[in-house]
C-alpha cells in the first residue's frame, strides 16, 4: 500500500470516529453529566464523596478533543497534504486527552463503560499516537478481536435459549415476517448461526484471500442487527443503531480493497512500516502498543471471572451474572414517580414487584444498563434506600428482596440463585467484589 493510500485510510477512520463519537455523546449526554436521574456507581469507594463537577470536565474534554481532531484532519485535506498530517503533535494530544478523560469518567461512574465509548477511546489513542501504517494495521486487528470475542461470548446455552431467539424474532419482524407459529427449535437453530457468522467474519477478515467475502458478510450482519433491534424490530435505543452504522463505515474503510490498490509512481510502504513488534517501536509508541495489546488479550480472562463482560465484548450475550430487585407494593408506592412505570405489577398470589432497571436506564439516560452484577447491585442499593428513607421512624420499613444469579452454565444455561432480604443483607453483598459496588448519594426522591 502507498503512503497516499494509508494516509487517506487513516483520515477517513479519524473522521468517522470523531463524527460518530459526537453523535453518540449527543444521544447519551445525560449519562456523562452530573445527574440524579439514575444511580451512579463509581469504580472505587473513595470517589463516592468527590465533587461531581469533574463529570463536566471529562465530557467537555472528550467533546473538544473530537471537534479539534475533526478540524485538524479536515485541514490536512483542504491543504492537500497527501502524505503528511497537519499538527501531528496536536492530534496526539487530542487522542490522549480523549482516552484519559474517558478513563476518569468511568472511575466516577461504571455505567459509562459503554462498548462504543470503550472502542472509540482505544481508537482515538492508537490512530493518533502511532505511525500511520502501524496504527491502521493494529486498529484492524483490534476490530477483528471484537468480532472474535463477541462470537465467543454467544457460544453458550444461555444465548441460544434466551437472547438469541429474541434477536431472531426482532430480525424477521423487521422484514415483515411473522414468527408467531415458528417452533422453538427453529428459533434456536437460527440463533445458533449468529456466533458462527461472527466467528467466520473474524477469521475471514484476518486472512487476505477471504477478506472481501468476510467484509460483505460483516456488513450484512450489521444491517440485520439494525433491522432486529431498530424501530421495525425490538425497538431498542438509538445508540445501538448508530454504533452498528458506524461499524459498517469502519469496516468498509479498513477492509475494502478500494483503498489498497496500488498506482504506479506512488511510493510503496515496506513491511517494516507495518510491523507490530515492540522492537520496531520507540518511546511512547511502546506504551500505546502495550495498552492496545492488553485490550485485545484481556477478554480471555472474562470466562473465569477476572474481567468485565462489556470490555470483553460480550455483546448481546446473556450468560453474565446479574441481580434482580423485588419490592413489595408498599415500597413501590414510595419510589420516585419517574421509576414507578418501570416496576412490574406483582404476579398472582405474590406481593413482590420486579424493578426493571434495564428499561429505566434506557428511558432516563438513553443507554443500556451496565451488565456487571456489582454495578446492578449498586443500583439496587440506591433504590432500596428510598423507601426506607421515606418510611416513618419506628415503623416497619417496606420490604425489599434481591436475587443474585450466578453466571449461566455454558452447556446447560442453569444458574445458581441466592436470595437476600432487606437493605442490610443487600448492602453486605457489596463486600464480595474487588471494585466498588456502593452508589453515590442518590437524591431522586421527588414525589410530586
Amino acid at each position: 500500500m502507498s503512503y497516499e493510500k494509508i494516509f487517506l485510510q487513516l483520515r477517513l477512520l479519524k473522521v468517522t470516529l470523531t463524527c460518530f463519537s459526537l453523535g453518540l455523546f449527543l444521544i447519551t449526554w445525560q449519562l456523562w453529566v452530573p445527574q440524579t436521574l439514575f444511580p451512579q456507581v463509581p469504580l472505587f469507594s473513595y470517589i463516592l464523596n468527590l465533587p461531581t463537577w469533574i463529570d463536566w470536565f471529562t465530557l467537555i474534554s472528550m467533546v473538544i478533543s473530537s471537534l479539534c481532531l475533526l478540524g485538524m484532519v479536515s485541514a490536512s485535506w483542504f491543504l492537500r497534504r497527501q502524505d503528511q498530517e497537519c499538527w501531528q503533535s496536536a492530534q496526539q494530544v487530542c487522542g490522549g486527552l480523549f482516552f484519559f478523560a474517558f478513563l476518569i469518567s468511568i472511575v466516577f461512574d461504571q455505567h459509562r463503560l459503554q462498548p462504543w465509548a470503550y472502542q472509540f477511546a482505544i481508537g482515538f489513542l492508537l490512530l493518533t499516537c502511532l505511525k500511520p501504517p502501524r496504527a491502521v494495521r493494529l486498529f484492524r486487528l483490534f476490530v477483528i478481536s471484537i468480532y472474535f470475542y463477541s462470537a465467543l461470548s454467544k457460544c453458550d446455552a444461555s444465548f441460544i435459549q434466551t437472547l438469541g431467539p429474541q434477536l431472531v424474532k426482532g430480525l424477521f419482524t423487521g422484514i415483515g415476517v411473522s414468527t408467531e407459529y415458528w417452533t422453538e427449535r427453529t428459533l434456536t437453530l437460527i440463533a445458533g448461526s449468529f456466533p458462527i457468522a461472527e466467528l467466520l467474519i473474524a477469521v475471514g477478515l484476518l486472512i487476505p484471500r477471504t477478506r472481501q467475502w468476510a467484509l460483505w458478510i460483516a456488513v450484512s450482519m450489521h444491517v440485520c442487527l439494525i433491522l432486529a433491534v431498530g424501530p421495525w424490530g425490538l425497538n431498542h435505543h438509538g445508540g445501538v443503531l448508530v454504533w452498528n452504522i458506524y461499524f459498517i463505515f469502519q469496516d468498509l474503510i479498513l477492509f475494502s480493497g478500494l483503498l489498497s490498490l496500488r498506482n504506479s509512481g506512488e511510493a510503496v510502504l515496506s513491511q517494516a512500516d507495518f510491523n507490530l513488534s515492540f522492537k520496531h517501536s520507540i518511546g511512547r509508541e511502546k506504551g500505546i502498543m502495550a495498552i492496545v495489546w492488553f485490550v485485545m488479550l484481556s477478554p480471555l480472562l472474562e470466562p473465569i471471572g477476572y474481567f468485565d463482560h462489556w470490555p470483553a465484548w460480550g455483546l448481546y450475550a446473556s450468560s453474565h451474572d446479574r441481580v434482580t430487585l423485588l419490592v413489595d407494593e408498599e415500597a413501590k408506592s414510595q419510589l420516585p414517580p419517574a421509576l414507578q412505570p418501570f416496576v412490574d405489577p406483582p404476579r398472582p398470589f405474590s406481593p413482590w414487584c420486579r424493578v426493571r432497571v434495564d428499561r429505566w436506564s434506557l428511558a432516563e439516560l438513553g443507554a443500556p444498563v451496565y451488565p456487571q452484577a456489582r454495578f446492578q447491585l449498586g443500583v439496587a442499593i440506591a433504590i432500596s434506600k428510598i423507601p426506607e428513607q421515606n418510611s416513618g421512624h419506628g415503623s416497619q420499613p417496606p420490604q425489599v428482596r434481591l436475587l443474585f444469579e450466578s453466571a449461566a452454565h455454558r452447556l446447560t444455561g442453569k444458574r445458581k440463585i441466592s436470595e437476600y432480604k432487606g437493605l442490610t443483607q443487600i448492602e453486605s453483598l457489596a463486600q464480595q467484589f474487588w471494585f466498588n459496588a456502593m452508589p453515590r448519594p442518590f437524591d431522586n426522591i421527588e414525589n410530586d
